[in-house]
């Protein structure tokens, strides 16, 4: 089983407790690669369990008692203490109060704006139990009445029409308002929505640009239910992680557009936002990238057999580990021991050992370069050396006689500089082991189809100094996203005796861009500029991508 699934995963706990075996495990999993969809579902649709035994499990994962719904198993003298109106709001249900202590079945165990209120209105400590969604509607309207046949979802807006609306509001559940958000999007070349709870209201609102439009409002008490559904649709888990990501198909004039659902926790339930997610691919090369031919040969220069550090700088992580993969495959490595440090780096076709360390894992990674020592690498690959202590550590490495290429999470050659600087005022001989900067960002080209100038010259004046202003509403070519891909930015900057001078009696980084300047260095902020003046990205996109 251990080769199937992780310990504590779904699929563990129920194999455990004997709901299944390792040969249903294979089965779920096989269909999981051939639908597409979770593990769990994969399960119920295959007949091998029912959704309670998923429940069930799903409480386990979580570490929150699970409970079956009864008549017999609630107290009634506890629901009394929470008004009905509030037990529907947050999908709860009392079901015993002991003491200063009730506890309740909660739907979305993780809400702790319900959490909050329960113990606000009864003045107990709350304990929470996930029930199972039917059987939480049977007991609500067993001990509060059924619900009225009146109640309507709430939606509240001026940007559909009456026929719509009664679509949208007799749908409690809010599927027919998703659906008809998105439709909104698109027919209106919008951003992206945002679902934004506070005061008892759920503020609905669409943006473009960098312009907030409101689309409409809806009461809290119909929230949970959809971002219940928003949940399953995109496969975001009921975990305990502030922030999550997922996607989901919609299909549109006869395409399939995905949309990118981010949700964040906040107090009176989830912060959502809703927009189209390009079609983005990473190059698989320096040809991909379209690099100029000398920066291809800076580039790979720095990977020839010697020795000195090499930083690749940005705040893009992800982005960062899959450069210094790229890197890898790039240069010549035929007779030299490779060997590779971190979580995030290796995990393409990089055929190199590598050494599992966790973020900030500074005294593990001194450790594992000292005992590295005995295979004599060639090259190190660090996917992180941020923090002082294993830049120090890198640096010293690399003056040992190692070439050693470390990610480090500043945003292009000015974080780079910076982060030198300060290292340059505790190691007065930094510059002699630096051998160079690889510094990037990406950036989203405007789709060529659709791309239209943009109104209000002034104000793109003001926020990026230049007049033009382009952006791409959306069309059949680009999926409705308005992207027509990605392009990777790159700063190949190798040190020579003279920039090591330089550096060695900088002040500031602006002594060093006076030098680069002097030599005619044309860098990540130039060429954005350039993008901008030729409509090839927006302004918004420029002001995201400048190295701040």
């Amino acid at each position: 089983m251990d080769d199937l699934v992780k310990k504590g995963a779904l699929g563990t706990i129920l194999c455990t407790s004997g709901i299944i075996t390792n040969n249903d495990i294979r089965r779920a999993l096989d269909e999981q690669l051939t639908s597409g969809c979770r593990f769990g579902e994969a399960l119920v649709k295959l007949g091998i369990v029912q959704q309670e035994d998923i429940d069930w499990a799903l409480s386990n994962q979580l570490d929150i008692p699970y409970v079956r719904l009864s008549e017999k198993i609630i107290d009634r003298s506890a629901t009394q203490l929470i008004p009905g109106e509030l037990a529907r709001k947050y999908n709860l249900i009392p079901i015993i109060r002991t003491g200063d202590e009730i506890h309740i079945a909660l739907a979305d165990p993780l809400n702790m704006a319900a959490v909050s209120e329960v113990e606000e209105v009864t003045g107990c400590t709350v304990t929470v139990s996930i029930p199972i969604i039917r059987e939480l509607r049977e007991m609500l309207d067993i001990f509060y009445g059924p619900e009225r046949d009146d109640v309507t979802f709430g939606f509240s807006s001026t940007c559909f029409s009456e026929g719509i609306m009664g679509k949208i509001n007799a749908d409690r559940s809010g599927a027919h308002l998703l659906e008809y958000l998105i439709l909104f999007f698109l027919q209106n070349g919008i951003t992206s929505i945002s679902l934004q709870p506070g005061g008892g209201t759920v503020h609905v609102s669409g943006r473009r640009g960098n312009v907030y439009r409101e689309i409409g409002r809806f009461p809290l008490s119909s929230y949970p239910e959809l971002v219940s559904s928003l949940r399953k649709i995109t496969r975001i888990n009921g975990s305990r992680e502030l922030a999550s990501r997922g996607e989901f198909v919609f299909r549109y004039r006869e395409t399939d557009i995905i949309f990118q659902v981010s949700m964040v926790r906040a107090v009176e339930g989830d912060l959502i936002t809703i927009s189209i997610q390009p079609a983005l691919s990473f190059p698989s090369g320096f040809q991909e990238m379209a690099l100029d031919p000398d920066v291809t040969e800076r580039f790979r220069a720095l990977g020839s057999p010697g020795a000195g550090l090499v930083l690749f700088a940005s705040w893009n992580r992800s982005e960062r580990d899959r450069f210094l993969d790229l890197f890898l495959r790039e240069i010549d490595t035929t007779g030299r021991n490779v060997i590779l440090l971190g979580e995030g780096i290796g995990k393409g076709a990089v055929p190199y050992s590598r050494i599992p360390l966790p973020p900030g894992a500074q005294e593990e990674l001194e450790i594992a370069i000292t005992a590295l020592r005995d295979h004599s690498p060639n090259v190190l690959v660090l996917d992180d050396a941020s923090d002082n202590r294993s830049f120090f550590t890198a640096w010293k490495t690399a003056m040992q006689g190692t070439l050693v290429i470390a990610g480090i999470s500043r945003a292009g050659l000015d974080g780079a500089f910076d982060q030198l600087l300060q290292q340059l005022r505790i190691n007065r001989s930094l510059p002699a082991g630096i051998r160079g900067i690889v510094a990037f960002t990406s950036v989203n080209i405007l789709c060529t189809s659709c791309r239209e100038s943009s109104p209000g010259a002034a104000h793109n004046q003001e926020q990026t100094g230049h007049e033009a202003g382009f952006h791409a509403p959306g069309c059949p070519e680009c999926r409705y996203s308005g992207s027509g891909g990605k392009k990777f930015l790159v700063d190949v900057l190798p040190f020579d005796p003279e920039i090591r001078e330089i550096l060695a009696s900088a002040r500031e980084s602006t002594d060093l861009f006076s030098y680069l300047e002097d030599k005619g260095h044309c860098g990540i902020p130039e060429k954005l500029a350039e993008m901008l003046r030729n409509g090839e990205i927006s302004p918004e996109e420029y002001q995201a991508a400048l190295p701040q």
